[in-house]
């Protein structure tokens, strides 16, 4: 049991948010000076653009006073033109105005919102860099990557054009409050309380709608982690058909992220349709009580005007803010996420400079009574009051099985994890108290799985030196360090060898080089920096014997000088160690030299005898020169080309937006319909209930104009204009009642429409990426960072074309074309004059939409490069952790930035120059309208209530196609989202496991047969992988196909399960062409089980049966396919047995745990073929027996191919196929190929020497 300490330290580490976060604090701290000036100026210009409108309206009031004055004879005809004209040049001013400052507030709010956001991006990854390894144990694979995209994403959206837009609103309002009071403040508080039943029900719609949005982001999460998951391990998903498994895993957390969704929706739909009511409602009650005033003599017919349209315009204005109030929930609901990590003090931070930093080391390491206990796995203790001292200088070697603690201990002396109890000391000195970015600089850590990262082998080996020691060098100085470093590694050669040398790319995770290759490297690496402690975590494991030779030899030469410690499972490697500890459950149960320890005929004298007995039957006296003969043959064969064979460069592959077709934007609404095609009543019905929104406000033109004729009868005409008045006010109570149903109905259609969208663009998303052909995600466009923001960011805003942005382009534009054709049925004349500047405002909201669409596009993919940058390195923290990486990172991750923001200004100043155009534009169409209706009125005798039925049905028409233009950044990304999607959806697929064309068969007896195959790469036709390939597999026997990296091995196994066809020749399963067979039922037929054990996060119940499509296997086929793959006792041992989550990736368990589960997995398929590609290569040896005695078990009567690189674990094959260059050079039996003394021979005199 631990004690209350231990949890303490426990709970410290664990991934945790901070308590003490605070959003709004957070947001402010990511804005400079600059950015407060630059939003300052942004919003007093907002201000003012938002206070001239009430001053238009204003006008309007003197302009309707004017007309009155000229229809009761109270104003000449002179009087009369002079003042209407008077009144339009202000309008003409206004408009001016309204131009500058709308133009100023967007460009000011988008420029500060990119660099608020950018700061938000580098703040975030800075706080993710620093945070200690236990934290991400317990963190999605993919929610970096969605914080990164999605949510910084709506954050910056929410600051750009939706907060100058409420600004602007916001200013409307009190603007028209502050002339309302001034023209009656008795009338004004008639009309007011609808003011602030507006506000109110803005607020509890928002409360509902922050509640909801983030139970749907919660709900999501852990289906991006799925989907990150399943494409990332695409090739294991391919070939045991998990396709539908993980889609139905994914749609369940989508579903539920959906149904939150819809609810938020709903809310948005309920508060604006009772917003829209209050304002109908608010002009009845104006009009009913300001007819009394009125008679009274308490007002005038302009303030009557002045008071109703100032506070109609308030209303709008605050009710055009509800649109953009989903924005604002979800950018609240993004910050108080990344707030949480960015706030969180990680117990480990390497970025801390509180430690100390001692001048010089000798390397001496000490572990006094340590205990640990993992914080993602607290019932288990992996060191028990372990105590070890580690001789400076000297070499320790650490050799147990798997879950001993051996791993542990180099996390701890990395600082990636806090021990429970107990001390590590460093030169006598506590590591605690080091800069952990100090101590990590003096250790070099060289593992079983090198990581590279996507750059040159240049970088990749000057990565080892601290950033600002790398700063402080002569470039030229660096250039030798490098060289020398991979001359120490055993690497120069083969760099030389390469076209470009130390500048050649190394691919994503370093696939375009072998595994040799790559260990060289990260020896290298390790090196560059001097460092006094080299730790070698089974660096050499999972290599063949030709790499296996160079990587030793190099890493005997890098640990010459340095304390070393050795982590063996292939117990050969350490004989020469100066001490070796033997350790079992967290204690060490034996140490000494290694004659020692043989002497002792103990514990390690038995793990070397198993480990031996397998490789010790055919082994020679070999002289040197032999061996060195082989090594240097082998070493011109491994150089020659970089290695292709399972990963080729994307380089010159078509990237997926080259399959982007120009699209208008009715065929991409109609492909982004044909997602959601059976939810299609939904938009019939939203269509309909638009309809009746939209229709209401050229309706209450009507009664506007009736009231207004009214409101203008001569003082002896007051008893009919009371009677006119009350009539037309009890109809505007009717029509809120109409606008709220007809804004609630298409509301709630158009929210579950939109989430059932974004439910099936990402169900159908994923099944399409999973079902896409392996070479596909080889290439750049394909990464695993890039599609799930498809499927995150691109999905969610797919809604652009739906939902409450649809419903109210809906609106608007039945508003639109209801008014210009009510104002022409009245009066054509002025409603055409006043209807000429449409087209221009139209024309200027097309190319705002696509300005903004292509400024979308650019965004997205500037944002996703960087992402894909940041998530590289964040995935591969603990590489990034011991090489101090994180100042690089950031500094890089600045700049892919900085170029972005800087490129975007061009399309931002365009985009905002036609957005502010549009809107001055409703200023001249009104003062055009009062100039020209003048004339009409005092020449052709147009009525009072022709001039305001066209005027009102005009204005609010064009006011509305303003409004239209506001959602054109969310119209501009659904568009842009759905070119991506829709490529997605063209991306050919000629090797399609859904097909159910070919022919079915369960009777093959699972002979398989390569016939005169070639195959090539198709983005690296120069180079053929396998060349006139011949192999035949008998039903039921065993063939091993071995030779070094790069020889086409893996191609093989790539190509029996049809990840690829070969250029020429034939793949035979049975009697018949793999191409002609059912591809679902053919795979079915194969288990693979490979290096690298792809585990799921889920229970290990769920890890063995994925793939079974026919039903859920029984219990006592499960149970026998893990006594068959020697997993079942180990299974049992576990508390919740079966029920066990192995965590993301199976990162609860040993490798040889993994192996043995998907070993399990592959008996539980029944397969016919058993395909084995280098299975046992990088477990320890007491895994390894276990595995190769359960790879045995599970062979047995069935046909398998194994890929080999430890010779010893297939000499018993019927036959040895030896591969070089793509060429079969040998065949034959383990002791034929010997008896020939050739390529064969060859390679078993190497892998003798080393072992």
């Amino acid at each position: 049991m631990l004690g209350k300490e231990e949890k303490a330290v426990l709970q410290g580490q664990m991934a945790s948010p901070a308590s003490w976060h605070n959003p709004a604090r957070f947001l402010l701290s990511c804005t400079s000076s600059l950015d407060g000036i630059i939003i300052t100026l942004s919003a007093i210009a907002a201000i003012i653009g938002g206070a001239a409108n009430p001053f238009a309206l204003l006008l309007l009031g003197n302009m309707g006073q004017s007309f009155r004055g000229f229809f009761i004879g109270d104003t000449t005809l002179n009087d009369f033109t002079r003042e209407v004209n008077q009144l339009s040049l202000f309008y003409v001013y206004l408009s001016i105005i309204e131009f500058g400052t709308i133009y100023a507030a967007t460009v000011g709010f988008t420029l500060a919102g990119e660099r608020i956001g950018q700061r938000i991006r580098e703040k975030y990854l800075a706080a993710i860099l620093r945070q200690n390894i236990a934290y991400f144990d317990g963190l999605g694979v993919g929610e970096v990557n969605a914080r990164l995209t999605t949510d910084i994403s709506l954050i910056q959206d929410a600051i750009t054009g939706k907060a100058s837009a409420t600004i602007s609103a916001i200013a409307i309002f009190i603007s028209a409050l502050i002339i309302s009071f001034i023209k009656s403040w008795i009338l004004t508080l008639v009309v007011f309380p609808a003011q602030i039943l507006i506000v109110g029900t803005m607020s509890v719609g928002a409360k509902f709608m922050i509640k909801y949005t983030v139970q749907s982001t919660e709900a999501y999460a852990p289906g991006m982690s799925i989907a990150e998951e399943a494409i990332s391990s695409v090739r294991a998903v391919t070939a045991y058909g998990m396709q539908q498994t993980l889609v139905r895993q994914y749609e369940a957390h989508v579903a539920k992220a959906r149904k939150a969704g819809s609810k938020s929706g709903i809310a948005l739909a309920c508060m604006i349709a009772v917003m829209n009511g209050i304002i109908f409602w608010s002009y009845g009650l104006a009009f009913w009580q300001g007819s009394r005033f009125l008679v009274q003599g308490r007002v005038s017919l302009s303030a009557i005007l002045t008071i109703l349209f100032v506070n109609i315009t308030g209303a709008f204005a605050l009710g055009n803010i509800s649109p953009h109030t989903q924005a604002f929930v979800n950018g609240i609901t993004a910050t108080d996420k990344i707030s949480q990590a960015c706030c969180r003090q990680s117990p480990i931070d390497s970025s801390a400079t509180t430690g100390t930093n001692p001048t010089t080391f000798t390397g001496a390491i000490e572990f006094r009574n340590v205990s640990h206990v993992y914080p993602s796995r607290q019932e288990s203790l992996v060191l028990n009051n372990f105590s070890h001292f580690f001789p400076p200088g000297k070499m320790t070697a650490i050799v147990g099985s798997s879950g001993c603690g051996k791993s542990t201990i180099v996390g701890l002396l990395e600082r990636f994890y806090q021990p429970v109890s107990g001390s590590i000391y460093l030169d006598d000195v506590e590591i605690s108290t080091i800069d952990v970015s100090c101590l990590r600089q003096q250790i070099g850590l060289v593992s079983q799985d090198p990581t590279l990262f996507s750059t040159t082998i240049f970088d990749n080996i000057r990565f080892g030196l601290l950033e600002s020691v790398y700063e402080s060098l002569d470039p030229r100085m660096v250039k030798k360090m490098v060289e020398d470093a991979a001359r120490v590694a055993n690497a120069y050669e083969f760099i030389m060898a390469l076209p470009d040398g130390f500048l050649t790319n190394v691919g994503d995770s370093g696939s375009l080089l072998s595994g040799g290759q790559k260990q060289r490297i990260a020896i290298a690496r390790a090196i560059i920096g001097n460092p006094k402690i080299l730790i070698l975590d089974e660096a050499t494991s999972a290599l063949d014997a030709v790499a296996e030779r160079h990587v030793q030899q190099a890493l005997q030469a890098a640990s010459q000088g340095r304390t070393t410690i050795a982590i063996a499972h292939r117990l050969s490697t350490i004989h020469s160690a100066d001490n070796i500890i033997v350790m079992r459950k967290g204690r060490i149960v034996e140490q000494g030299a290694h004659v020692e320890l043989m002497g002792l005929k103990s514990i390690y004298y038995d793990m070397v005898n198993h480990q031996g007995a397998h490789e010790t039957k055919d082994k020679e006296v070999l002289d040197e020169a032999s061996i060195q003969s082989a090594l240097e043959e082998a070493t011109v064969s491994e150089i020659l080309p970089l290695n292709f064979d399972d990963k080729p460069t994307p380089a010159t592959v078509t990237p997926l937006q080259d399959l982007k077709e120009p699209s208008s934007m009715w065929s991409l609404a109609m492909f982004v319909h044909s997602l959601n095609r059976k939810d299609s009543h939904f938009v019939i019905f939203g269509l309909v209930f638009s309809l009746v929104a939209g229709a209401s406000h050229p309706v209450q033109s009507i009664f506007l104009a009736k009231i207004i004729s009214a409101l203008s009868l001569k003082s002896s005409e007051y008893s009919m204009l009371r009677e006119l008045v009350d009539f037309w006010s009890w109809m505007y109570f009717m029509i809120g009642f109409t606008t709220v149903f007809g804004w609630l109905g298409q509301g709630v259609c158009f929210a579950i429409y939109s989430q059932r969208l974004t439910h099936n663009a990402r169900v159908k998303g994923l099944e399409t990426i999973l079902y896409h052909e392996i070479g596909t995600f080889l290439r750049g466009d394909h990464s695993t960072a890039a599609l799930t923001s498809v499927l995150s960011s691109s999905a969610a805003s797919l809604q652009g074309l739906s939902g409450a942005v649809l419903g109210t382009l809906l609106v608007v534009l039945t508003t639109l074309i209801a008014g210009l054709g009510l104002a022409t049925a009245i009066g054509w004349k002025l409603a055409l004059v006043c209807a000429s500047t449409t087209p221009i405002q139209l024309g200027c909201g097309i190319l705002r939409l696509k300005c903004v669409a292509l400024l979308e596009g650019h965004s997205r993919r500037a944002y996703e490069a960087s992402a894909t940058y940041a998530c590289e390195y964040s995935s591969n923290i603990r590489t990034v952790a011991a090489l101090n990486l994180e100042t690089k990172i950031q500094r890089d991750y600045h700049r892919i930035l900085e170029e972005k923001r800087k490129k975007s200004l061009v399309s931002v100043s365009q985009s905002s120059l036609l957005y502010a155009a549009s809107h001055s534009l409703n200023f001249l169409c009104a003062s055009l309208a009062f100039w020209y209706g003048s004339r009409l009125v005092a020449t052709e005798n147009y009525t009072l209530f022709q001039f305001f039925v066209c005027y009102t049905a005009v204005i609010a028409g064009s006011y509305s196609a303003g409004a239209i233009f506001s959602f054109a950044p969310d119209v501009g990304k659904a568009r842009d989202s759905a070119e991506r999607m829709q490529a997605l959806f063209r991306q050919p697929v000629h090797i399609d496991a859904r097909a159910s064309d070919g022919s079915t068969s369960s009777t093959a007896e699972g002979s398989i047969e390569l016939r005169n195959v070639s195959f090539r790469y198709p983005n690296r036709p120069d180079r053929m992988v396998l060349a006139d390939v011949n192999i035949t597999v008998q039903p039921g026997e065993y063939v091993a196909l071995v030779g070094g990296s790069g020889s086409g091995k893996s191609t093989i196994i790539s190509l029996i399960e049809r990840f690829f066809d070969p250029e020429k020749g034939q793949v035979i399963f049975g009697s018949n062409n793999i191409k002609d067979q059912n591809l679902k039922n053919y795979r079915s037929q194969l288990a693979l089980v490979s290096q690298s054990p792809t585990l799921f996060d889920g229970t290990i119940r769920d890890n063995i049966v994925f793939g079974i499509e026919n039903g859920s296997p029984g219990e006592e086929a499960v149970i026998q396919a893990c006594k068959d793959a020697n997993i079942y006792g180990f299974i049992l041992s576990l508390p919740d047995g079966f029920n066990t989550t192995v965590g993301a990736r199976g990162v609860m368990l040993s490798g040889g745990q993994k192996q043995r589960i998907t070993i399990a997995r592959a008996l539980l398929r029944n397969p016919k073929v058993l395909l084995l590609d280098e299975a046992t290569s990088a477990l320890d040896s007491e895994s390894e027996r276990v595995v190769q005695e359960a790879l045995d078990a599970a062979a047995c009567g069935r046909t398998t191919i194994a890929v080999a690189h430890r010779i010893s674990t297939v000499k018993h094959a019927d036959c040895i196929y030896v591969l070089e260059n793509g060429r079969i050079v040998e065949q034959g039996t383990h002791r034929a190929l010997m008896e020939e003394n050739g390529r064969y021979s060859e390679l078993v005199k190497l892998q003798n020497f080393s072992d």
